[in-house]
């Protein structure tokens, strides 16, 4: 009969982790900010064309032999980049709207990681030059194990947003932004 208290205890243990997992929150929304001593009319374009991602995301120097594509208007409304990758999966970013040197929102697609999220990057004027903001948000649904991600999700995204956020910096402050 012990094998078969342990096997209870597991049931037990099991459905306890499993209501917890549903009353978790499934929406996130994840946000840093850096202060940056350089003009927005250096810094937006950066950030709106997608095909500079690259110079600056940290996830582009995750997989320096990630494949990616670039579709749609650039650096408008529409513009998409498509990447696959054995570290990042497959995926796009989609800039969904544009305020010319202060604003753009983008959708964000992992098929691999199942992730679906909208994004904003806003620049404010501030004391000593431009306050740049970036955001991201999305719901996990139903799914318990996602939920239980995001226990670390702002950790671990924000981590990614703020050496984002502190490359943009490195290169806008030193003029190191490529044409």
């Amino acid at each position: 009969m012990p094998g078969s208290k342990a096997a209870l205890n597991l049931i037990i243990i099991l459905i306890f982790v499993g209501l917890v997992g549903v009353v978790l929150p499934s929406e996130y929304r994840v946000e840093r900010s850096i202060e940056i001593e350089a003009p927005a009319s250096v810094i937006y374009p950066m950030v709106v064309d997608l095909k500079k991602w690259q110079q600056w995301s940290s996830w582009g120097r995750l997989d320096p032999v990630a494949i990616y594509s670039y579709d749609g208007p650039d650096r408008a409304i529409g513009m998409r980049v498509q990447w696959q990758s054995d570290v990042l999966g497959i995926g796009s970013i989609q800039i969904d709207s544009l305020q010319f040197n202060r604003m753009l929102t983008y959708s964000l697609h992992n098929v691999t990681q199942g992730i679906e999220a909208t994004g904003e990057i806003r620049l404010d004027a501030s004391n000593n030059g431009i306050r740049v903001t970036w955001s991201s948000q999305g719901d996990v649904g139903l799914n318990i194990i996602d939920r239980y991600k995001l226990l670390t999700f702002d950790d671990k995204l924000g981590r990614d947003m703020e050496v984002g956020l502190e490359n943009i910096k490195v290169l806008a402050e030193n003029g190191l932004v490529s044409h």
